[in-house]
């Protein structure tokens, strides 16, 4: 029993193949620098997509404390920031008239139950 391959090499094909071979450039040509930039771009862009999503991520998920005495700073050096005005003493300020007041300036029930137990925030 003899096994007979059923595919075939074409006719002069070995006779040619030193012909077509020379046709080949021996040297490739040198990859253009836009080409050896191609990685180094694409690593520094996404870096830069993950920086910018990293701080939206960051942003949104931050909390705000928002206590409402910056503002009240922030008025009191803007009204007199060369300091002249001195602030009288005043007498204590009662629980009753600090909720009161807490009531009618539309600050948020979490807040003003802040203000009332400090010291268990």
């Amino acid at each position: 029993m003899t096994k007979r391959n059923p595919i075939s090499v074409p006719d002069g094909y070995f006779q040619n193949l030193e012909q077509r071979l020379s046709r080949i450039p021996q040297e490739a040509a040198a990859p253009r620098p836009v080409h050896r930039l191609a990685p180094y771009v694409a690593f520094a862009a996404s870096l830069a997509i993950l920086a910018v999503v990293g701080n939206f991520i960051l942003r949104k998920t931050a909390v705000q404390e928002d206590t409402g005495w910056d503002y009240v700073s922030y008025l009191a050096q803007s009204l007199d920031p060369d300091g002249l005005v001195e602030l009288k003493e005043t007498e204590e300020l009662s629980d009753e008239d600090i909720r009161s007041y807490l009531l009618a300036s539309n600050i948020s029930v979490e807040q003003i139950n802040m203000t009332l137990y400090e010291e268990d925030y």
